[in-house]
């Protein structure tokens, strides 16, 4: 009987959401203010979307606790840490026991690193591994689990790439969606009155595939601009489907933060096509 790697599992479910051998400790600077100008308009829409683009404010790094609950055949709950260096890094830890980490995910721009300590084995593999050929940055895999707008290969929504996109009344919400959609899927935002993102979906262009759906609550107002602290996700690895719950807390803006990407010593060391099977295992 295979013992079942729930840990991997609940990996596998963050970096559906979206090495180098050595520590990064990297302290920044506060960000500059967008001095982007804006036009004044009287059309209702526009004036939303600029009001959103100028809501959505710079930041360097954050650092967070929260929890993480994984539904489906296979379920999972478990305390975690969060670090994030802006644009560079995503650091996930999980601390189902006391506190004690039992798991990491290590993403950067070029690369993935996914540690499973309590099975002693590990992975580092091209970030191609969890993109698929999509033309996601690290920027843009932040801004998915902080509930922020973004453009593919642009960034975040602000007011420096507001003419990238577009705004349409959705019922009593709004749409927001990139002028320039991929071939492979459409995606778009979804705003309520408030001017909050309350979820992301991508529809692939193939009506057979499995859209892929986040959505957000309790947003909150922050150094950052607003953030949501909770995000559900529904979304497929292989031919299992799961739930994703994510909930963000203590967050803090701008302080130093040290990310270890090194792979471990001793560790058993697996490839993409393991990792994906491990869906399969019993």
């Amino acid at each position: 009987m295979k013992t079942t790697p729930i840990i991997l599992l609940a990996i596998l479910a963050i970096l559906a959401t979206g090495c180098r051998a050595k520590q990064q400790v990297i302290t920044t600077d506060y960000p500059k203010p967008d001095t982007t100008t804006v036009t004044p308009t009287t059309n209702p829409l526009e004036t939303r979307l600029n009001a959103f683009a100028a809501s959505q404010l710079g930041w360097n790094t954050l650092q967070a606790g929260g929890n993480v609950k994984i539904g489906g055949a296979k379920s999972f709950s478990s305390s975690m840490q969060m670090r994030m260096i802006r644009g560079k890094a995503i650091y996930i830890s999980l601390r189902p026991l006391i506190g004690i980490e039992v798991g990491k995910i290590v993403i950067t721009n070029d690369s993935v690193l996914v540690v499973d300590k309590y099975h002693k084995r590990y992975l580092a593999e091209p970030i191609s591994l969890i993109t698929n050929g999509v033309p996601v940055t690290v920027t843009e895999m932040q801004d998915i689990f902080l509930g922020r707008a973004f453009i593919l290969g642009k960034g975040t929504v602000n007011t420096s790439t507001r003419h990238l996109v577009q705004l349409d009344a959705d019922g009593t919400n709004y749409r927001l969606s990139p002028k320039t959609q991929p071939q492979a899927f459409n995606y778009g935002f979804t705003l309520d009155p408030s001017n909050h993102v309350v979820a992301v979906e991508v529809k692939p262009a193939s009506g057979t595939k499995t859209p892929y759906t986040a959505c957000y609550s309790s947003v909150q107002l922050t150094l950052a601009g607003p953030i949501a602290q909770h995000a559900d996700v529904a979304a497929t690895i292989g031919s299992s489907k799961f739930t994703l719950a994510l909930d963000l807390k203590d967050i803090t803006w701008n302080t130093q933060v040290n990310i270890d990407d090194s792979k471990p010593k001793g560790y058993q060391r697996m490839n993409g096509h393991q990792i994906t099977s491990i869906l399969g295992d019993n």
